[in-house]
């Protein structure tokens, strides 16, 4: 069992420094990862190893970006889910030109572990340059 603070913290430091070492004993299992199917790195994701092998790499790694920043605007905790607020700064390889955009993590919880996560994102922002 985790506490909500602890939870808080290390999406924190996942998002914030690239540290997934706080979160993976978090998480359970068969934790389920879901990206928007309309970016080219979306998809679902099941279990402990999917999600580290997720964020093992960084988004500026992709063949997508040339650049990708991440700041962590707010995480917040509720009864049965915490929520991740954060502003990217990015540059598509498509365009070379920097964009800004937001995005929201929500991670769902029960018994004290991490059970899913979804990203709610601005995908038109990747899928809509020229």
């Amino acid at each position: 069992m985790h506490s909500k603070a602890e939870m808080s913290d290390a999406v924190t430091r996942l998002f914030r420094d690239g540290d997934r070492g706080p979160i993976l004993p978090m998480l359970s299992d068969d934790v389920v990862l879901t990206l928007p199917a309309t970016l080219p790195y979306g998809g679902v994701f099941t279990g402990r190893d999917a999600f580290d092998g997720f964020f093992s790499k960084s988004p500026a790694a992709s063949p997508v970006w040339e650049s990708f920043d991440i700041a962590v605007e707010d995480v917040l905790a509720a009864d049965d889910h915490i929520i991740a607020r954060l502003r990217n700064t990015a540059v598509p390889k498509a365009t070379g030109k920097p964009v800004v955009f937001d995005n929201l993590w929500f991670l769902r919880v029960a018994d004290g572990r991490i059970v899913s996560v979804q990203l709610y994102a601005d995908t038109a922002v990747v899928t809509n340059t020229p």
